[in-house]
């Protein structure tokens, strides 16, 4: 599968990146599929130029502030960027923030959001997995940062262009 244009992805830090990173990695390798940075999607195929994606994204993210995030699941599903995922619950921050970044954009007829952290992109895995997963993944983590991505093309050669600090 692949990706267009650029995608503005709230990222975890510290222990809990490490942690999420070590378990896509693992995934990936026992079960197949790419390796990717954990994050959840805030908006996806937004097109460029990069300048402007970097001027509208600094506009959101200068006027929000950091927020907590709760990691519901796992919950597999047949969406190849989806297969295995962790559902964030949608507090009334998250919903606002992503309103605030819709509207920077013009992305007003936006399909429903439906916040999630994926683990594994491809097919779902076999129960077993799930299960061991399910001991394994934090409960959440506070929202502090924004990366946007170039999420053109393969997994593979998605590459991260920007950090943003929220508030």
């Amino acid at each position: 599968m692949k990706g267009a244009g650029f995608s503005l992805w709230i990222v975890p830090e510290g222990e809990v990146h490490r942690r999420l990173a070590a378990l896509i990695a693992e995934l990936a390798r026992g079960i197949g599929g790419p390796v990717f940075d954990p994050h959840v999607t805030l908006l996806a195929a937004v097109p460029g130029p990069a300048a402007s994606v970097i001027a509208r994204a600094e506009e959101v993210m200068r006027v929000s502030n950091p927020f907590l995030l709760r990691l519901v699941g796992p919950e597999v599903d047949d969406a190849y960027f989806r297969s295995l995922y962790l559902r964030v619950e949608p507090s009334p921050e998250l919903l606002a923030f992503q309103a605030a970044a819709r509207d920077a954009f013009g992305r007003r007829e936006e399909p429903p959001f439906f916040p999630h952290l994926s683990l594994l992109y491809g097919a779902p895995p076999p129960p077993a997995v799930i299960e061991e997963v399910r001991l394994a993944v934090p409960d959440g983590f506070e929202a502090r940062s924004v990366d946007l991505y170039s999420t053109e093309g393969e997994v593979a050669s998605w590459h991260r262009v920007r950090g943003f600090r929220l508030g």
